[in-house]
Order: C-alpha cells, then structure tokens, then sequence
C-alpha cells in the first residue's frame, strides 16, 4: 500500500513590481500560447523556438503541429499555411523580453511558466543588447480549464485564436467573449502597483470595480509614476479589449459599459473566489520598485561608492550631531539613527532568532534582524540612494561586542582592479558568513554578506565621559577619525550671542572664560581638555529668562515664596496669592534649566576634586554643597549677582567686554 507524502512548500513567488519591459499586443501572444498547447496535444513543456541570428524563430516540429491543426479553418479561409511562419514569427513570444513575458503569462493569467532553455542564464539576460536566447513553455493547470471549453468547440475557438494572433479569419464574438472572461478569471488574483503621490497603491482588478461600480466614474490607473511590471501588462490588455468588463481610454482611464446589476453581480463573485484562494500576498512592504528582478551584477555596476566608516569625537556639546547633518547628510539620504548603552547587544544590533506566533496561535520561531541588518537590506535593493547608519555614544556600548563578527565588514574595499572580484570602491573588503542575515538581505542564505558600497556608517563618542567602554586599536583603525573641535566659529550667532538669563554675559563669554580655566586646572583634574563645555552643550530655550521671578512685595524672592508657600500650606491662600505663585514656580523651572545643566556639570565633574578653583567656597562658606549653589545663583540673587557663586577673578573675566 502506498501513501502520499507531505505537501511540497514551494518558493514564495516573485511580483516583479519593479520590472521595466512591456508586452505589446497581448491578445496575440496569449493567443499563440494557447494555439501552440491546443495543436501540440496539451504537452506539459515545450520548446517553442530557435535562434534565427540575435532573433529567435518558431521551432519546425511547433509549426508543423500548429499548421495541422488548422488545416481546416486555412483551407476554409484561403490561407496559404507556408505564410503561417511569417505571421507567427512576428509574434512576442519571439520579440518580447524574458521579464515580460513571465510578468504575463505567470503573474497575470498564469497560464504557463516562461523560462530560458539555457537554466544558467539570469532572467535579465536580455535586458540589454537586443538578443533573444531559446525559450520554453511549461503550462499549468488553467490551460486544461480552456481545454474542457474547446471541447466540442474546437473549431469556433480556434478561429478565435488565429484571429488574435494576426490571420484574416472570421470568427463568432460569442466564442470570443467566453476566452475573454476565462482568462479574466484567471487574471484576478494579479496583483498591481501604483504610485498616488507619495504613497504607493498595491491592488488588484477588484479594486477597480468595486471603483466603478461604487462611483460611477472612471478610474485612473495611470499613477504619478512610470507604470512598471504587471501594472504595464494590465494597461496592455484592456487597451486590447481582453477584459469584457472594462474599457480603457487613451488618457489612462477606466470606465465600464457593463450593467450596475451584471458588474455587481460579478465582482462578488471574485471576492468571494479571492477569498477562498485565501492567498497572501507577502513581503510587498519589503519591494523595491526600482531594483526588482534586476541582476546582481547590474546592482553593483548602478551603486553609488559613497560608503565610508566615519567616528567623530569630541567634547559634550561641541557639535558632533550637528556635523553629521549638516556636513554628511543630504536631502537624499536616508539616515537610520541609533544609540549604544550599556545594555545593547549584538542580538539588539545585528539581529536574534526569537518566538513567533502564527494565524493557528501555535509559536514558531523566526529570525528577527536588527537595524544593522535591516538597513543592509535597504541599501542593498537601493544602489541609486546614499544610505547612512548613525551611532550615537558609540563608546557607551561594547562595541566590539555588539559588532561580534560583522566588526570584519568595516574594512572598505579602497580601489578597484581588473580581475577582482568586481564590488564597487566602498564595499566590505571582506565577506562573512551569516545565513540569517543573508537570507534577510539577499534572499539567498548561502551569499557572503558585505556592506554595500552606497552606505556609510558614522560613530559619535565624547571623549570626557566616565564608565563607558573603551575602543580598542583594532576597531578604531577600521574608522575614519576626525575630531569635532569645541569652537564658536560655525555656532549660529542666535546661540553663541544669547545672554544668559537676566546676567547679561553671552554664552560664548561664559563658555570660553570657564574653558580657559578647566585647561588651567590641569593638577587638579585628568584629561582636562575633556572636560571642557561643548559649543552647543546648552539651547538657546535653556537660557531664557522668566522675569516671574521678581520680588514684588518683599526684599528678596526667597522671603516671598516662604509666604506664599505658608499661606498655602495654611490654606489661606488668596486667589491673586495663587496666581503669584503659580507665576513664580513657573519662572523658576525655566531659570533653573540653565544653572542645573551647566552649574551642575561645572560642581560635579569638571571641578569635582577642586571646586575651589571657580567657586568662592572660601569667601562664601555656605557654598559647601551643589544645593547651596544652585540655591544662591536662582534665589539669592538677580541679574550679574547670580555669578556670586565664583570667585571674585571668574566674575572680573565674566564681566569684562569680550
């Protein structure tokens, strides 16, 4: 007793969204193909043609069975059959691209598979050069469907189809109003893609109906782009008259002469049969319009070289983010941004294989790619557009680690030579081996995976910070290093000149006086230059003042904020006492924006061990805390007085004209 075995799971197939080639006169070549599967004896492959020079010409054992065939109808219509060679040559199953006619006859009426004799050639190999290479035909199952409805029929079908394929026969429209609707049948799972503005519209011929129907009015099919793949073949065939329920006009547009009742009737009818196919269209989300189906070799001869391993370093704030967008990003570029920390990982980076649960809630596992990955898939489809992945605190993270072994793909390919291995300047020098990746990126789980030439990878680190990890030698040399320097020469004028709060002493001022003391204080402190302000350490937002802060009916704002806070705390708190209040509180959270950042830096880091350097703690001995300080800067003091905090020298520089 036998049994059968498993079902096969088979490719996901191909949409081909992106192919550029058209199919002229599609109701002949359909035509053909079905002449050639009717008068061979529906074969399940068959080698249709030869090579006649660069051109390709109908195999004799093809012709002479085609000729059989219709021997009758010739006779009947005067047909001399040693002519049926020339009008079966001028056919497009002999003129068309490979692409094109896949993009017909599987993607749209799926009638048959259309592949190269010679297996070895990609399916692109007559994208250039104007050679047509030996073809086959391998029909599916929907050709037996037009099989059952020849039957009995032959002879009315076949005038039909030798009508279509350019041969003066007569034939009854009825004959050809049923192939019509057939293999508009077949054709309504196809699916189309078009551009509406800036989105891009997938849909099918449902799509249109239902347009239709509901409407009224015709439908635009044309997009704001070039129409591509299927999309070109369903403009074909309507403007072929091989759609019985639709019309299509020269501006583009699609109308209908069918009934309100016959149109609804028959688009529910497709509904329910997309329904029952139950078939998901996957990974459009992922498609590239302007790459699918082209060759790898294609791909690299269009990819930009602009990629390059850029680490920028420098003090907090010295404009390191602002390098990278002004100096490296372009309105072109599409910029992917991420930060490392202590707790990134190479799973979080590169990508991990994690549970999964599908339609049925049974949990499968997949692998999830990171934006490493992700990205390289990106770049990769896209050869034309700079990519650019951007690391912020690089050095905040294990680098070496979450780079694991793609650490190898930061060497860059620098010059290319005759007899290499043909990757632009710019890609990985090297490849590795990751099957997950691979499969994300190429769809190929055996391809070596590189970074691709028009991606660039830029690193930030600040050289002041404590506890993060250090950058080995090995992992830096990959890496171009530049530094940011801590200048006000490219700062905007609206930053570098803005007061802070109500001292009148610009941030610039202030910056450089303190910088030139943290260098000075050399002894007391390591790397000292590392821990000097950065340019663009502060906003302009973050030196505003709030004039709410004001005292109005007591000497100083601290006696009354007490009053009013007890007056609160009492609840004897007046309307206008609450307002006052309101008032202040909201002052004081914006004029403590700037000394809780950058006093606070100044107390807690860049004079940690020597606060005594900038700080009168000798001449102010309360000043013996960091909540003293802030205290005597935001409430204590209004205007150059707030700078009470250091010593009388620091205050001298402060005040002096720039």
């Amino acid at each position: 007793m036998t049994r059968p075995d498993n079902m096969p799971v088979y490719d996901e197939l191909d949409l081909k969204l992106g192919i550029k080639s058209s199919l002229p006169n599609p109701k002949a070549t359909v035509g053909l193909a079905l002449l050639i599967y009717e008068s061979m004896g529906a074969p399940a492959t068959v080698q249709y043609c030869i090579p006649n020079g660069d051109g390709l010409v109908v195999e004799e054992s093809v012709l002479n069975s085609i000729v059989a065939y219709a021997g009758e109808i010739f006779a009947e219509n005067e047909i001399d059959p040693s002519d049926a060679g020339t009008i079966i040559n001028n056919n497009q199953l002999f003129k068309s691209q490979l692409e094109a006619l896949i993009v017909a006859f599987e993607l749209v009426w799926k009638l048959c598979k259309v592949t190269f004799v010679d297996k070895s050639k990609p399916a692109s190999a007559e994208r250039t050069g104007g050679i047509r290479y030996p073809k086959q035909l391998a029909f599916s199952s929907n050709c037996d469907i037009i099989h059952c409805a020849f039957s009995g029929e032959k002879i009315e079908y076949t005038k039909v189809l030798l009508s279509w394929i350019g041969f003066s026969v007569e034939f009854n429209d009825e004959y050809q109003q049923s192939l019509l609707k057939i293999l508009t049948a077949f054709a309504e799972n196809a699916v189309f893609k078009m551009t509406d503005g800036l989105r891009e519209v997938i849909f099918n011929q449902l799509s249109v109906y239902r347009k239709l129907y509901e409407s009224g009015e015709s439908v635009d099919i044309n997009g704001d782009r070039e129409a591509k793949g299927p999309l070109r073949i369903l403009k074909s065939l309507l403007a072929d008259g091989m759609n019985p329920y639709l019309s299509y006009s020269n501006n583009g547009n699609v109308s209908t002469s069918t009934e309100d009742d016959t149109l609804s009737k028959y688009l529910n009818r497709v509904e329910t049969f997309l329904r029952l196919s139950a078939t998901k269209v996957v990974g459009i989300e992922d498609l590239n319009a302007e790459t699918e189906g082209i060759a790898v070799e294609e791909l690299e001869e269009r990819r930009l070289t602009t990629g390059t391993n850029i680490l920028l370093y420098g003090v907090p704030g010295s404009g390191k983010s602002w390098t990278i967008q002004h100096e490296y990003c372009t309105d072109d570029s599409i910029v992917e941004r991420l930060v490392f920390h202590p707790d990134y990982t190479y799973s979080d980076f590169v990508g991990q294989i994690l549970p999964d649960v599908d339609d049925q809630g049974l949990v499968t596992y997949k692998y999830t790619p990171g934006p490493f990955t992700t990205i390289l898939r990106d770049a990769y489809a896209d050869p034309t557009h700079k990519y650019i992945l951007v690391i912020e605190e690089i050095n905040r993270g294990n680098a070496p680690a979450i780079f694991g072994e793609v650490f190898q793909l930061l060497d860059r390919k620098v010059e290319q030579k005759d007899g290499d291995d043909g990757y632009p300047v710019g890609t990985s020098e090297y490849g590795i081996t990751n099957p997950n990746m691979a499969i994300i990126i190429y769809g190929d789980r055996k391809q070596k995976v590189r970074i691709p030439s028009n991606l660039s990878i830029i690193g930030t680190m600040n050289t002041s910070d404590q506890n993060v990890f250090t950058l080995d030698t090995a992992f830096q040399r990959r890496w171009k290093m530049r530094l940011i320097e801590n200048s006000f020469e490219n700062v905007r004028p609206s930053l570098a000149n803005c007061p802070i709060l109500d001292t009148g002493v610009t941030w610039k001022h202030f910056c450089e006086v303190i910088n030139k003391q943290i260098v000075g204080n050399k002894a007391k402190m390591a790397s000292s230059e590392d821990k000097r302000l950065g340019v663009y350490f502060v906003h302009e937002s973050d030196l505003k003042h709030d004039n709410g802060d004001e005292p109005k009916e007591h000497d100083t704002l601290l006696a009354e904020l007490n009053a009013l806070l007890q007056a609160e705390m009492n609840k004897s708190i007046t309307t206008s006492q609450k307002t006052r209040l309101d008032e202040i509180r909201s002052a004081l959270i914006q004029n403590r924006i700037f000394p809780e950042k950058v006093i606070k830096y100044l107390w807690d880091d860049a004079f940690k061990f020597n606060t005594g350097a900038i700080f009168d703690t000798e001449e102010n001995k309360d000043l013996d805390s960091l909540e003293a300080v802030i205290r005597m800067f935001v409430l204590e003091n209004r205007g150059k007085d707030r700078f009470r905090i250091f010593k009388s020298a620091i205050r001298d520089l402060l005040f002096e004209e720039p």
